[in-house]
Order: structure tokens, then C-alpha cells, then sequence
């Protein structure tokens, strides 16, 4: 059924069973799945080519991260989320809108910003030209990071949502100059050594020793950069910049994560080790503006049975917060129950096109979150 498994076997067969279910059905290669209450691990189990340990990549559930790395920042009195982004990073767009951008804007995906551009490309073709390889350097970290402040906004800062890579570029770029420490670092000292989060990086390959390479799970081929992504981060656009970025980048393990939701549920309770009680209750409330948006700056929150269904699935409670990442995983956490669910798995080792994960997913956190219930 799995290659290992902790927990009660028998209370979550059924989620156990769809997860190695995934495996046959080529989901993914490799996937992890992890549920807790509170600090109480109740199931910790892999299916396919992974293992408890295994580290993936976590694709765009890097922005919680990067977003509690920003409230770390807010309790230092470096930056404050009704700032301007403006007043860190000088912007050159044509549109003057774009001056009143704030860092709530940017974290709740309401600045108006494009959701995603291939940035890559026009950096490879920029070094191809002038005859030198930008990729992966400083250099192309700081192109791609024009180009965002370059861009024309497709909506007035705060008046609609839209989910927006290149604002996250832009917050973890402004989290860098404000600290005048990179993300890989900053992640590291103030976040993953104060939680024991000891699998939790960017740029992997230099922080696993050779003998623990194997823990590492593939992301697939890129056709892009001609070489199969294991270690190596799966978003084009991070590649570009040099694996670190506000949007993607970090890898982690399935227990490490449950470590990062209990310290957002401790720190609502005025018990965090890094984050204040108003810094987790700022990250996990929906913000305001625009009315109706389902966000929180950090997070998404389950979208409603008439809005589709959520990859959630229908058992977590309505305060509930969470966020998927690209290359198929997912964390979620039900804020009144204190229940985490972590979902790793690398749903792109068969291609960026693979959808199999999107109807398996709410089926395996549905039986989970009933046998928790239970």
C-alpha cells in the first residue's frame, strides 16, 4: 500500500489507499501525506518513490513562507504592510497606479498585477543577443525583477484579485533589500533553525549532504534547460533568477511543513516562537478589498461548493487556510479545529500538463479530515 507509514493504519486506510492509488494512476511518482492536530502527528505516510523524509519541491507554497519571512520583518519595524512598494523598489512603470502598490496588495494578490509571465524567455534571449549567459546570475535576478517593476498593471491597485507570481517576485526582492539579507538565508535564520524546519531550503543541493541526495524527489524533465529537475527548482522563471525568489524556490518535507502550520496555529494563541499573536492574525484573516476576495495575506482560503469545489475537498471547516503548489503540493490547515493536512507530491514528473492530481486530491483530504473527525 505505501513504502512506510506511522500513525493509525487502520482509522486512515482509505486516504492511504488513494494515495497509492495516485501512484498507479501516475498522479505523481512519489507523494507523502501527513495529518496532525495541534503538535499530535496522527498520520505520516508515503506512497511510490518517496519516503517519509523525502524532500520536495514545494513550488509556489513557498509564498506563505516568504509572506511570514515579511511579518518577521513587521515585528523588526523594517517594513509595514501598508508601505509602499515603491519606497523599497523604484518602479518603472508607465502606469501610475503602479506608485501605489502596497506590500498588502502584494501579499493578497490585489496589486493588479499580470498572474504569470515567462520572464525566462525573454532573459535567455536578452544574453543570446548580447552574446552571454544571464541565467542563473545576479545579473538575471535583477532583469527579471525590472521587468516586473517595468510592467503595466491589468486592474487599479486593491480593486480585484488575481493570483500573481510577479507580485511575489516583487515581495521577495523588497524582503531582501529591507533586511539586506537574501531569501535563502534569511528563510534559514529566521524561520526554518528557529522551528527545527532542518529539510526546509532553497538551493537544496547545497544544503543535503551527498549520501542524502536520494531524499530529494524528481520534478521531471525540463525541456527548457535540456536536464531532468531533481534538486533543481521546477519554475522557469526561479531557474532564471537563480533558484531563490519570492514565488517559488523552497523545498521541504511533509513533517517540516507540519511544524510551520503548528506555529501559525501557537502563534494565534499567543505562544509563537517566531510569529506574534497580530502577525498570525493578519495572515490567516481574509482581507477587506476588494469585497468577496478569498484571500489572506499568505494564504488561499477553500473555495465554496457553488464556486466549483475546492482541492481542499468539503470537510474542512470555513475558517480554514491553505495553498497549492504547482508541482502538486498542498497544505491546508483548519484554524478552530487545529487540523493540518500536507500533501507532497510531484504530479510534474509526468508533465506540466498532468491533471490527475486535481480530482484525486479533494478525495484523499476528504477521507483524511473524516477520519480525524472520528
Amino acid at each position: 500500500m505505501s513504502r512506510e507509514i506511522r500513525g493509525d493504519t487502520d482509522r486512515f486506510r482509505e486516504g492511504m489507499e488513494l494515495l497509492a492509488g495516485g501512484v498507479r494512476e501516475r498522479a505523481y511518482q512519489a507523494a507523502v501525506l501527513l495529518a496532525a492536530r495541534g503538535e499530535e502527528i496522527l498520520l505520516h505516510g508515503s506512497a511510490g518513490e518517496a519516503r517519509l523524509s523525502s524532500i520536495f519541491d514545494i513550488s509556489s507554497l513557498t509564498k506563505p513562507l516568504v509572506a511570514s519571512l515579511f511579518y518577521i520583518l513587521v515585528q523588526q519595524g523594517r517594513l509595514t504592510p501598508d508601505g509602499k512598494v515603491s519606497e523599497i523598489l523604484p518602479a518603472r512603470s508607465p502606469d501610475p497606479a503602479f506608485q501605489r502598490i502596497t506590500f498588502l496588495h502584494l501579499l493578497s494578490h490585489t496589486a493588479g498585477l499580470p498572474s504569470y509571465r515567462r520572464f525566462y524567455r525573454e532573459l535567455r534571449g536578452a544574453g543570446e543577443k548580447e552574446g552571454r549567459n544571464l541565467w542563473g546570475t545576479a545579473e538575471g535576478h535583477d532583469r527579471i525583477v525590472d521587468a516586473v517593476l517595468s510592467l503595466s498593471l491589468e486592474s487599479p491597485p486593491g480593486t480585484a484579485w488575481a493570483y500573481s507570481d510577479p507580485g511575489y517576485i516583487l515581495l521577495g526582492r523588497a524582503i531582501e533589500a529591507a533586511s539586506f539579507t537574501t531569501l535563502d538565508r534569511l528563510l534559514r535564520k529566521e524561520l526554518a533553525a528557529p522551528l527545527g524546519m532542518r529539510d526546509t531550503s532553497y538551493l537544496p543541493l547545497s544544503a543535503v549532504s551527498e549520501c542524502e541526495a536520494g531524499r530529494l524527489m524528481s520534478s521531471g524533465y525540463s525541456e527548457e534547460r535540456g536536464m531532468e529537475k531533481v534538486g533543481e527548482v521546477d519554475d522557469e522563471n526561479a531557474a532564471a533568477m537563480g533558484g531563490v525568489a519570492g514565488h517559488s524556490g523552497i523545498f521541504s518535507s511533509a513533517y517540516d511543513l507540519s511544524l510551520f502550520a503548528s506555529e501559525i496555529l501557537r502563534a494565534r494563541r499567543g505562544e509563537g516562537r517566531v510569529l506574534t499573536r497580530r502577525s498570525a492574525g493578519e495572515m490567516t484573516a481574509r482581507v477587506p478589498e476588494p469585497p468577496g476576495c478569498p484571500r489572506t495575506p499568505g494564504w488561499d482560503t477553500p473555495t465554496s461548493a457553488e464556486g466549483g469545489g475546492s482541492q481542499a475537498g468539503g470537510r474542512f471547516s470555513v475558517e480554514t487556510i491553505g495553498h497549492l503548489g504547482w508541482t502538486g503540493c498542498s497544505l491546508w490547515i483548519d484554524l478552530p479545529r487545529e487540523v493540518t493536512v500536507v500533501l507532497l507530491a510531484n504530479r510534474v514528473y509526468y508533465g506540466q500538463d498532468n491533471e490527475k492530481l486535481k480530482g484525486l486530491r479533494p478525495r484523499i483530504h476528504d477521507a483524511v479530515m473524516e477520519a480525524a473527525e472520528r
